[in-house]
């Protein structure tokens, strides 16, 4: 149940539709917004959702004997059962229309994050920076669809100054709803890259629908995009927003006297401004790179960015190094697509290992018709990045096999399932190794890590 300040009289003039069976005086109570039916319901507002499987619908009558004040229903499902509720078209669209005339109230500034890959640290690297100065709230893990925005804005407080808002999307016409509702001052797009292609089709049809995070940019707001990208890079300002760039190679907030640290952390200079992250990898500076624009943009002093990246640390499953025995795990489960996986082969790549550098990889979700030919592509780019093994799990996974043989990488296997490559990993994991573990979040990977942590390794004599 999320709390809003808000009246339901209030709340229905923003939907733009009028109550049934719903007394004056409960018109006047605060809007507690149920939409799981399975929470207490009494004094809540009940928004059930029609999905492709299941509709909420049903649940109406049930939560207002259990005490909801009403329900936000279609108008295509209104019962006779139902007694107190207000009708919409679409209750998924209207939820969106609520957080956009709820965010009104609030007065802070507001950035919409996007991209194929380090949307979500990207996220959370901006959050650290605008804590420096403004009281910031953001989007919780990465809750960034149709859903996970609106709740994220339900959640503003009057003392919040700043909000950095996630959006992702998985098919067309997704991001252009969540940029009109969230209304952001500044936008960014961290990069465009082979994901969810099942249904956007190719690179441009990423690019297309990225793009539209402008849609609900304020006028004169700022667009922040990745000038090192060979579709981003072409982005012109307009005359209702400006345009700044970021990026390793080119670009207006660029690294200057870049440098690695042992544990492949970036060390590198902006102006006279000293820098140096806590997390590895190329991805990981660009990441930080589009916070410090964000930074920049809303006047923080370049040394409290400075200090914010600098106690930043990954978030759970991306790119986390973990001790383990006498081994290290890269921990990279949380999702993978080409782009993403290609940046953690080369961060590993380039570590200095005592041992083994050994990539545990398991199937890329979503890539549609290309999905053979991107895993055979990433399956050719392991042994080029310096890796002694290949462990394949999962069904396109054949292709990371194929990939990697094509250029002549003999010390490759393949299994079918998780249970499977954990056997043989309790077997050849020695003293010294370090492992990639990167998969697509259907392929549960982080199974393979729980695993790795608890592992006895083989010891060098």
């Amino acid at each position: 149940m999320l709390k809003l300040d808000l009246t339901i009289g209030q709340m229905l003039e923003i939907l733009e539709t009028e109550a049934v069976g719903v007394p004056a005086r409960t018109l006047k109570r605060k809007v507690n917004l149920c939409m799981d039916s399975r929470e207490s319901a009494k004094g809540v507002v009940f928004w059930p959702i029609k999905g492709a499987r299941f509709d909420a619908h049903q649940f109406v009558p049930q939560m207002e004997k259990d005490g909801a004040l009403m329900s936000v229903v279609n108008q295509t499902a209104i019962d006779p059962n139902f007694k107190m509720y207000a009708p919409v078209d679409d209750t998924t669209k209207a939820l969106l229309k609520l957080a956009k005339g709820y965010q009104k109230f609030f007065k802070l500034k507001k950035v919409a994050i996007t991209g194929s890959n380090g949307k979500t640290t990207t996220k959370e690297m901006t959050k650290a920076v605008l804590s420096m100065k403004y009281n910031t709230h953001a989007t919780k893990g990465n809750f960034n669809n149709h859903i996970g925005v609106p709740m994220t804005l339900f959640q503003l407080k009057h003392s919040h100054e700043a909000a950095v808002v996630e959006m992702g999307t998985s098919g067309p016409d997704e991001i252009r709803p969540l940029s009109l509702a969230t209304e952001p001052d500044i936008a960014v797009i961290t990069n465009i890259g082979a994901s969810h292609l099942e249904r956007l089709g190719d690179l441009d049809g990423v690019f297309n629908e990225k793009i539209n995070i402008v849609a609900g940019l304020k006028e004169n707001g700022t667009l922040i995009v990745n000038a090192d990208d060979e579709r981003l890079c072409k982005v012109k300002a307009t005359k209702h927003y400006k345009v700044v760039t970021f990026g390793v190679r080119r670009g207006v907030v660029k690294p200057e006297k870049l440098k690695w640290t042992e544990n492949l952390c970036a060390d590198f200079y902006i102006g006279r401004t000293h820098f140096v992250l806590n997390v590895p990898g190329d991805h990981n500076l660009y990441d930080a790179l589009a916070a410090i624009a964000v930074g920049q943009a809303l006047r923080i002093p370049k040394g409290d960015i400075a200090k914010a990246l600098a106690s930043f640390t990954s978030t759970s499953m991306r790119m986390e190094i973990k001790n383990a025995n006498g081994f290290k795990v890269i921990s990279d489960c949380y999702n993978a697509n080409p782009s993403s996986t290609k940046m953690a082969l080369q961060t590993l790549g380039n570590m200095r290992v005592e041992g083994k550098r050994i990539a545990v990889l398991g199937d890329m979700l979503e890539l549609g018709k290309e999905s053979g030919n991107l895993h055979k592509q990433i399956g050719a780019l392991v042994p080029e990045m310096n890796f002694d093994m290949l462990l394949a799990v999962g069904k396109e996974a054949k292709k990371y096999v194929e990939g990697a043989k094509s250029r002549g990488m003999k010390n490759v296997q393949y299994f079918e399932t998780v249970p499977e490559v954990i056997s043989e990993l309790s077997e050849i994991v020695a003293e010294g190794d370090i492992l990639l573990v990167k998969g697509s979040r259907g392929m549960h990977m982080e199974q393979v890590v729980e695993a790795l942590l608890h592992m006895v390794p083989v010891f060098k004599v």
